[in-house]
């Protein structure tokens, strides 16, 4: 394990980490003590502790000669102050520290999963032999200019060389076989051919193989050739380890190096490859061109140069060119001469690393400028390549030989293989094992593991000695959603930007607090709300900060508030709580810090410092429904607090009284507020039936049509009066969300004032209707619901002014000017219908307006002349400025948003209905018009539920209930998620978007629209252009149809969708003798026409060729293809492939199984009669031959009787 401590502040390891370490990560213990005291020394005053520059000149004192930013200073200060007394003693200090480690350790000891928590995966391949070269071979599609664009493409393919002369050629997830390759023996040769290493060139297409027959072979494998064209012959030894350069930006340009068993490293230097060929002319048909190595040291090839430095005494064990450095790394098991770093001539750098038995392995990180290395020694360790007499860190673990390192997740981590094929995975920065694999799980045989690969594409290990297998980050087989990145486990509540620590604070439904760097996305620290408390807390509904900026402020579901110090998880101050009710705002101002939600009332709680008394004071309450969101007007001391039922209450924030009510769907003006909670104006029938005069409601209500209005007036009762009539019965309360009086009824839709109610409750004519039914039809109709409200407190309150922005639930974006004759100046729609909106923000000049709706679309607007009174003069300089910064203004994106904004005023009359009664369109219908749209690109899959406009970097945090932080330039440019894997490079302040690469979320490539990846893209459509041209040949094929109909050459009937779905078939290359397999299987997929036509019907009516004249009876002439070529024979000098190690088993001796009892009687029965049966058989041949002979012997005459006749015929004569 690493002999670091927890605070890893030496020196050592802040090189080894590479990047910026905070001031107070660098103090270990020896610093802690010097600190101490210096606290007690420096207390000038005696005021028990330091101000900002006793601490200052304090921590300068302990840090030594190093030199500590003043910033970094303030910042530590202002961390540490966080009761905010301008003073920080030791005790205030330690703590701060403890805590900070303390969550800090729990956060990294739960949530720290293993790097490879995947079992190892055996890949099945045709090696005979020990593997000894796994390459990567990229995919250039570039490769014929003299750049190459797609340097991080992460296509291409492996290779794997074992060696005896087998070559595989994989795909780039190592799981497919493409072909397998097997070189020839050479024929005059007494020894077989035993293969080294070999090394992708893919600037040429080519791959270089040594052998022990002192040889460099080049074969062209482009396509599916691989022909040797080259050969270097007469090197000194045989090349043991070789490595392969080009440059991106010239392919031109590439060298090789090779380290051979005589200790000698040897590098060729390529500055034509791609033009006059590697070697000059290339070799002819079906040969091989080969050039000795001293004539390439004479430079007798045109544009190759080679040299040979002697440097180790034993085996080069690796070789390695740094790019990024300018010099190579060679290495071996020599103790002396263990290590060397040089460039290609020894000029400028030439350094020995000398290790106690040598180096086995060897690799650089080029983002951090190390070297790792591993030894015989068993030990792994990480260098300062221009430091040689000390390795900066020493990893201790292995118990065998170390014969591979590598560098994982941009230098975050080292993987090493010992002798004993144990594996290890160490932090860099945490100077830890964080995983080990024994050998138990590595089940590759017996023999040690001779090569190792890391895999950028797949983030994976690839292992190989006989055996093939690999070490995957998650299964190959898992949807690509669980590799997308979340920043919390639940979603997303809310977050904040502080500009003071330049972090973000996220909350999640889990009660988890989360600060994030904006540098690289990392999490510095996280801490829940329940601080080891058994019972279940409520979870965090809103947060705010303090207006210094060091203090959390939360309030909980249950209604608690707390302020806590969010860089150490310290709970600092519990307010007690009025209620049970949902926190939904809160705002901090003037030592004060008025609290809001679901209780209707704003409860406003005084900041003490100390222990001092919480001086609470509860509001009056003005809302009929929940309060929802609250904004604060420092300029006029004014707060805003919006409700679910469309209401907007300015309040004097010092005094608690309510100035003027506002809402869109009441009128266009300020209204006096509505009393709630007072007797006699929120009874039953106050809440059942109002009195208004039916015929102003008719003429002035921008409702419905009347259709609408007389089966609203049809139903019986309305919901609200059968729950109150259900419960007067029970004797309970109505709820309060239901109570409204007379005046919100006629200041409501009919935009009566208060004198023309109490005229109305007098006249003869009044009639009695139903409050509630109208409420309900036109709130179901449009949702009036206000989620966020804003001040724009840089311009000026006046009544042509609008500095007050609200949207809610109906997509609509209203502009209030808060003056006595204001109102509402104007609104207009910022999203789609049916979606609402839910984040809204501004910039410090309030030049932009930011907006996150349901539908996970972000845009930003310019609002500089929006309802103003005195607007900026058009075409200036800064709007110059915006075109060139905003790509979704340019091309086709800005000429239809210029479309949408015209259609838009065209419907001008259309969104009178969403107006209040009294707007004044004469005068304010210019503000119905939408401000420039700037950008709008879908950032989330689901609803954004806050934005956070990042202005030192012009940047815009958006956070999403799909559980995750994205962070976007301001023109649309994706720079990542919060808490992804591989943290984001230090950003600059401001971003220039152009330096950041171009990279889109992979859930937002799913669902993502041609506007949306355009403007990712920073204004390219590289995919969408395919589509288009498809689209115009589908229409030019139309257009050839109508053209072949017109002329009567085709059918305009069913043959022409007949005709059709064949053409489709036969363009998706559909051989008509599998149509019959794909019809009588799966049809659903198939046009309508082809489910109901069989294959034999359909070869009948597919089109054929016809002619002008002879119409449908022309048919053209057939021609016979000539047979396909066969592929050209090669023989193989080798015939029997001779496996040298294959897993194999004794064989056991297999007990054969007893015959069933009844099993045996049926056989028993069956011979038995089997032999009844034959011997019957055998009986009856018997037999019939006895008959047989008695019918012979009966035919044939005896001998007596022949006598007799003989006889009697000689005495005849």
């Amino acid at each position: 394990m690493a002999s670091q401590s927890m605070h890893h502040g030496s020196r050592s390891s802040s090189e080894v980490e590479g990047d910026y370490a905070r001031l107070e990560d660098q103090m270990n213990n020896d610093h802690l003590q010097k600190l101490q005291q210096i606290f007690e020394e420096a207390d000038d005053d005696g005021g028990g502790g330091l101000d900002p520059d006793e601490f200052r000149q304090a921590i300068k004192r302990t840090m030594g000669n190093k030199t500590v930013d003043d910033h970094e200073l303030e910042i530590l200060f202002m961390k540490v102050d966080t009761n905010c007394d301008g003073t920080v003693d030791w005790d205030e200090y330690l703590s701060y520290m403890l805590l900070e480690y303390q969550e800090k350790d729990i956060m990294s000891t739960t949530f720290r999963g293993v790097p490879f928590p995947m079992p190892l995966r055996g890949i099945p391949s045709s090696h005979r032999d020990t593997i000894n070269a796994i390459s990567y071979y990229q995919l250039l599609t570039n490769r014929h200019g003299v750049t190459a664009n797609d340097a991080d493409n992460p296509g291409g393919r492996y290779i794997t060389m074992s060696k005896e002369g087998v070559i595989n050629f994989w795909n780039s997830e190592m799981i497919a076989l493409q072909r397998t390759v097997t070189l020839e023996q050479p024929r005059d040769k007494t020894m077989s051919l035993w293969l080294t290493d070999l090394v992708a060139m893919a600037n040429v297409n080519m791959v270089a193989i040594s052998s022990s027959e002192r040889e460099i072979s080049f074969y062209d494998c482009s396509a599916t050739k691989f022909e040797l064209q080259f050969q270097i012959t007469a090197l000194d030894k045989a090349v043991m380890t070789m490595d392969y350069w080009f440059d991106y930006n010239n392919l031109n340009s590439c060298l090789l190096l090779m380290g051979d068993a005589g200790g000698n490293v040897s590098i060729i230097v390529f500055s034509e490859a791609c033009g006059a060929g590697l070697f000059g002319d290339s070799a002819l048909t079906g040969g091989c061109k080969r050039i000795p190595f001293a004539a390439l040291q004479q430079g007798a090839v045109k544009g190759v140069k080679a040299v040979q430095h002697h440097l180790h005494n034993d085996w080069v064990k690796k070789v390695m060119y740094c790019s990024e450095s300018g010099f190579f790394l060679s290495c071996s098991v020599n103790t002396e001469t263990a290590l060397f770093a040089g460039d290609i001539n020894l000029k400028k750098m030439h350094s020995f690393f000398k290790i106690r038995k040598g180096v086995c392995a060897v690799d650089f990180c080029s983002i951090k400028n190390v070297i790792a290395t591993g030894g015989m020694d068993w030990s792994v360790r990480i260098w300062n390549p221009y430091v040689t007499t000390k390795a900066t860190t020493v990893f201790r673990g292995h118990n065998s030989a170390v014969l591979h390192v590598m560098w994982t997740d941009q230098g975050q981590h080292i993987v090493s293989v010992d002798k004993g094929k144990n594996v290890k995975v160490w932090d860099v920065r945490e100077h830890n094992c964080v995983q080990s694999i024994p050998a138990r799980n590595v089940p590759m045989g017996h023999h040690p593991i001779n090569v190792s690969c890391y895999s950028k594409k797949t983030d994976s290990i690839i292992l190989a000695n006989n055996m093939l297998a690999v070490f995957d980050r998650v299964k190959i087989e898992e949807d690509k959603d669980a590799l997308e990145t979340m920043s919390h486990e639940q979603p997303i509540c809310t977050i904040l930007y502080n500009d003071l620590f330049d972090v973000i604070v996220s909350v999640s439904h889990d009660d988890m607090i989360h600060v994030w760097s904006i540098d690289n996305g990392e999490k510095v620290i996280q801490f829940s709300i329940h601080h080891g408390k058994e019972e279940d807390c409520p979870e965090i509904t809103a947060m705010c900060f303090d207006p210094t900026k060091r203090r959390l402020i939360t309030g909980t579901k249950a209604g608690q508030v707390q302020i806590w110090n969010f860089n150490n998880g310290a709970l600092l101050k519990d307010f007690e709580h009025v209620d049970t009710c949902e926190v939904k705002s809160i705002i901090c101002y003037k030592q004060h810090i008025a609290v809001s939600g679901w209780n209707r009332r704003v409860v406003c709680h005084l900041d003490a410092k100390g222990d001092e008394d919480d001086d609470m004071k509860v509001w009056p309450v003005r809302h009929g429904e929940d309060i929802l969101c609250s904004s604060y007007y420092s300029p006029l001391s004014i707060l805003a607090t919006s409700s679910y039922d469309g209401d907007i209450i300015l309040w004097s924030a010092d005094t608690g009284h309510v100035l003027c009510r506002l809402n869109a769907f009441h009128g266009a003006y300020p209204m006096s507020p509505i009393c709630f909670g007072v007797p006699g104006e929120t009874s039953r029938e106050n809440m059942i039936k109002v009195w208004h005069m039916s015929s102003k409601s008719d003429a002035t209500s921008p409702g419905p049509t009347n259709t609408q209005q007389e089966e609203t007036n049809s139903q019986s009762k309305c919901p609200i009066q059968e729950q109150c009539e259900t419960s007067s019965e029970e004797g309970s309360k109505p709820d309060i969300g239901l109570q409204f009086d007379a005046r919100k009824a006629s200041i409501g839709w009919g935009g009566m004032m208060e004198e023309q109610v109490t005229s109305a409750q007098s006249s003869s004519s009044l009639e009695t209707v139903e409050y509630h039914a109208e409420r309900q039809r036109r709130v179901s109709k449009y949702n009036v619901a206000i989620d966020k409200i804003i001040f724009l407190s840089t311009r000026e309150n006046n009544q042509d002014t609008a500095i007050l922005l609200a949207c809610g639930a109906d997509g609509w974006v209203r502009a209030w000017s808060i003056h006595h004759k204001g109102g509402m100046l104007g609104q207009f729609r910022a999203t789609e219908k049916d979606i609402g909106i839910l984040a809204m923000e501004t910039d410090s000049n309030n030049e932009f307006l930011f907006t996150g709706d349901t539908a996970g679309y972000i845009k930003v607007w310019d609002i500089r002349r929006y309802c103003i009174k005195n607007p900026p003069p058009p075409n200036d300089a800064r709007d110059k400025e915006i075109q060139s910064i905003f790509p979704f203004l340019n091309s086709d994106i800005g000429k239809y948003s210029l479309k949408m904004r015209a259609k838009e005023r065209k419907c001008k009359v259309d969104t009178r209905y969403h107006l209040p009664v009294d707007f004044d369109i004469d005068q304010r219908g210019t503000n119905l018009t939408a401000p420039p749209l700037l950008n709008s690109f879908r950032g989330h899959t689901k609803a954004v539920v806050e934005i956070q406009y990042l202005e030192p970097r012009r940047l815009i945090a958006t956070a999403s209930s799909d559980c995750t932080i994205r962070l976007w330039t301001a023109c649309g440019r994706y720079i990542g998620t919060f808490g992804q894997k591989i943290p984001w490079t230090k950003l600059e302040k401001p971003v220039r978007p152009r330096r950041l690469p171009k990279r889109c979320p992979l859930d937002i490539v799913r669902v993502g629209s041609a506007t949306t990846l355009k403007v990712l893209n920073g204004g390219i459509r590289p995919k969408w252009r395919l589509a288009r041209n498809i689209l115009m040949m589908m229409a030019r094929e139309k257009t050839q149809w109508n053209k072949k109909v017109e002329r009567g050459e085709v059918p305009a009937d069913a043959e022409k969708e007949e005709a059709q779905a064949v053409a489709q078939h036969k363009a998706t290359k559909v051989r008509f003798a599998d149509v019959e397999e794909v019809l009588n299987t799966d049809k659903p997929h198939l046009p309508p026409v082809l489910q109901k036509t069989s294959s034999e019907h359909l070869l009948q009516r597919r089109p054929t060729p016809s002619s002008n004249i002879l119409r449908g009876g022309y048919r053209p002439q057939t021609r016979h293809r000539a047979p396909a070529r066969l592929p050209k024979l090669r023989q193989f000098q080798t015939q029997v492939a001779v496996y040298s190690s294959i897993p194999y088993s004794k064989i056991q001796p297999v007990t054969m199984p007893s015959t069933p009892d009844i099993v045996s009687e049926i056989h028993a029965r069956q011979q038995k009669e089997q032999e009844r049966s034959t011997a019957t058989v055998a009986a009856g041949k018997v037999h019939d031959i006895i008959r047989a002979n008695r019918v012979l012997r009966a035919l044939r005459p005896s001998k007596k009787s022949k006598a007799k006749k003989s006889f009697k015929s000689m005495n005849t004569n």
